[in-house]
């Protein structure tokens, strides 16, 4: 595996804007800050995981994943472009001195290519939003093609059809993270997953992971309870 000394050569997750300016080390603090694992746990009881499996954690940021799914399989693999949250995920696996975890900084693609059909189950966790369709087609036909013929791929992203994020697509109220530039509702990602050659697309929908998670009794009702379904998790097979 490759070394990213530089992150502007490492991949290319980001189209239109600089990666750098994004995803740099004051990025990958405000992260470190802000974010809460409770969001991920959450989602293990959606997945089929086993001591026996072999998973790949793409855009893995700082290994937030690590602690949760590594201790339940045989081998947890971390991807990502940005050598600032590879470094942090590294010292998050020394801190809790897990051993069958290792890290990589590398393009998705690169690894995938380093890694033809090995893994059980592949995490794309919070990404999609972040690369336009093109690209992310492409990148999703690399991770299939590190899935073993049985393997599994599990998406998790924001809702274009929630209401919080219509809002922030038309600028009303409140503005959308500037990293989010293709926030996708679920038959959109339906069709960059089948493009890409999965197959068997079931779709959840899941609460916010913060207070608007008291709209979901709202995702209900018939007629508007789309607007209310905040959180997409999606499972794949290859």
């Amino acid at each position: 595996m490759r070394d990213c000394a530089d992150r502007d050569q490492a991949g290319s997750i980001v189209m239109g804007a600089d990666p750098a300016s994004l995803y740099g080390k004051d990025y990958v603090n405000r992260f470190e800050k802000s974010q809460s694992i409770e969001r991920l746990r959450r989602l293990l009881p959606l997945m089929n995981l086993t001591p026996q499996s072999y998973v790949a954690d793409f855009a893995c940021g700082n290994g937030m994943l690590m602690e949760l799914v590594a201790p339940i399989v045989r081998e947890y693999a971390g991807v990502d472009f940005s050598q600032h949250f590879i470094d942090a995920a590294n010292r998050k696996k020394a801190h809790l001195a897990i051993h069958n975890a290792r890290f990589a900084c590398a393009s998705i693609e690169d690894f995938c290519s380093e890694h033809p059909e090995y893994f059980d189950v592949a995490l794309a966790m919070d990404v999609s939003e972040h690369i336009p369709d093109r690209e992310w087609i492409s990148i999703l036909g690399s991770i299939k093609s590190s899935l073993n013929s049985s393997g599994i791929l599990y998406l998790h992203t924001p809702n274009a059809d929630f209401l919080l994020e219509i809002m922030k697509s038309k600028h009303f109220l409140v503005k959308q993270f500037r990293e989010h530039i293709a926030v996708r509702n679920p038959g959109q990602n339906a069709e960059m997953l089948n493009r890409a050659g999965f197959s068997k697309i079931e779709t959840t929908f899941l609460p916010h992971y913060n207070v608007l998670k008291y709209l979901q009794p709202l995702a209900s009702l018939p007629g508007v309870g789309r607007y209310f379904k905040a959180r997409i998790f999606i499972a794949a097979q290859k």
